[in-house]
């Protein structure tokens, strides 16, 4: 829903209506600006519900009264569906948007009943049902749900996104914390050293970046690139065999599709937004086109203090929660070879044994964020300490890429 808000919210002042309002895991409110007058329908009371409905086919909104309706994860329970779709209808004005979200796949879950799942060609349906235009569609590969998205329009002639769009405000900043402890740095050798020692032994024909900043990882690779920063803050010009797409990750392997790159990358390197579930999906986004015995590094897996694993930032040195990923691996695939470099400032996971086509993390992506939404973001001991940390050495970088 967040990429429909930020892709085809429409200007100006906003009536939103948000149809399954009630807040089971959370609220589309969040998502709106103060400029939007945000109502919440659901057929109970409860957080996230500002009017409850007494029949869920008849809207106490007058007709061509609203410019925006939201509904996520409500329809499967509707009974008869189409007839929401032809309030939706009549309550938007001409141009007015409707951003509908639903599941294609997933277990049953009833609130009170659990009916349906929902196809491309269904939100086709439902739009000449209503007399309304399907602008974009897609379905979210990410299980169990597999959420399918719908952009429709009242009219209008607003055209589908084809490229990413560009930041609409900086995500760069800096800061420094206060207690010197919470800047602390170690490592072995510096980790740039040693990326640069596995493009010696990988020989890449082809190396992926996700996440550039000033570029200077991205100089090691003397063969073809593909690097993806929103923000690149480069110190100086990229050698013309670097592809760089200046957009988000995610946006990036949505607009790319299937071959996003022109061969398969042998040597990926993850150094992007300092969260676990962007690290994650980047993650899965690069292991299924690379070759088996391709090689994925991602940076910022070791903190040196707490204040650097937290998520929001608060020192100079930030790793954020990325650290968690190596338990998360560990466990839902453990086929993989993890090695945890001791490289400054903030260590190394090299990762070998991909297997492009596992669809583990895939189908299972939703309830694994949950359960760690539910668990301690601190990091342990043995992480902050780097206990059975692997010296970066060449004979260890040998054996972390060896497939034997």
């Amino acid at each position: 829903m967040k990429r429909c808000v930020d892709w085809y919210l429409p200007e100006g002042d906003l009536r939103v209506i948000d149809l399954g309002a009630y807040d089971v895991n959370g609220s589309y409110r969040q998502l709106m600006p103060a400029r939007a007058q945000y109502t919440g329908f659901d057929l109970s009371a409860g957080p996230g519900v500002d009017i409850v409905l007494q029949d869920p086919y008849c809207l106490p909104v007058p007709d061509a009264s609203v410019d925006l309706v939201m509904s996520g994860q409500m329809i499967e329970h509707c009974a008869h569906f189409w007839r929401v779709f032809t309030e939706i209808g009549r309550v938007l004005k001409p141009g007015g948007m409707a951003f509908i979200n639903a599941p294609s796949a997933g277990p049953i879950h009833r609130y009170p009943v659990d009916c349906y799942r929902f196809y491309p060609d269904a939100y086709q349906a439902l739009a000449d049902w209503a007399g309304l235009r399907l602008v974009h569609c897609w379905r979210d590969e990410r299980g169990p749900w597999c959420d399918l998205v719908g952009v429709f329009q009242k009219g209008g002639d607003l055209q589908p996104l084809t490229a990413p769009p560009k930041l609409s405000t900086s995500i760069l900043h800096e800061v420094t914390h206060p207690d010197p402890a919470a800047e602390k740095t170690q490592g072995a050798r510096p980790y740039l050293e040693v990326l640069g020692e596995l493009h010696d032994l990988v020989k890449p024909g082809l190396y992926a970046e996700i996440g550039v900043r000033r570029g200077n990882s991205l100089r090691l690779a003397s063969c073809d690139a593909v690097a993806i920063d929103p923000e690149p803050a480069l110190n100086e010009p990229l050698p013309d065999r670097v592809t760089l797409h200046t957009c988000s990750s995610d946006d990036f392997f949505f607009f790319h599709g299937t071959k996003p790159f022109p061969r398969q990358p042998d040597l990926a390197f993850i150094d992007g937004m300092h969260l676990l579930e962007f690290a994650l999906r980047d993650f899965m986004n690069i292991e299924r086109q690379m070759p088996r015995n391709g090689v994925i590094v991602i940076d910022d897996v070791l903190p040196n203090h707490p204040v650097q694993a937290e998520r929001d930032r608060q020192s100079r040195v930030w790793c954020g929660d990325v650290w968690r990923i190596v338990p998360l691996l560990r466990k839902h695939r453990p086929d993989l070879k993890l090695t945890l470099l001791d490289t400054a400032p903030t260590g190394l996971l090299v990762i070998t044994r991909l297997a492009p086509d596992n669809r583990v993390l895939w189908n299972n992506y939703n309830p694994i964020l949950r359960t760690l939404e539910q668990a301690s973001g601190i990091p342990p001991t043995e992480v902050l300490e780097r206990i059975g940390v692997v010296a970066p050495t060449r004979a260890a970088l040998v054996a972390a890429i060896a497939l034997e």
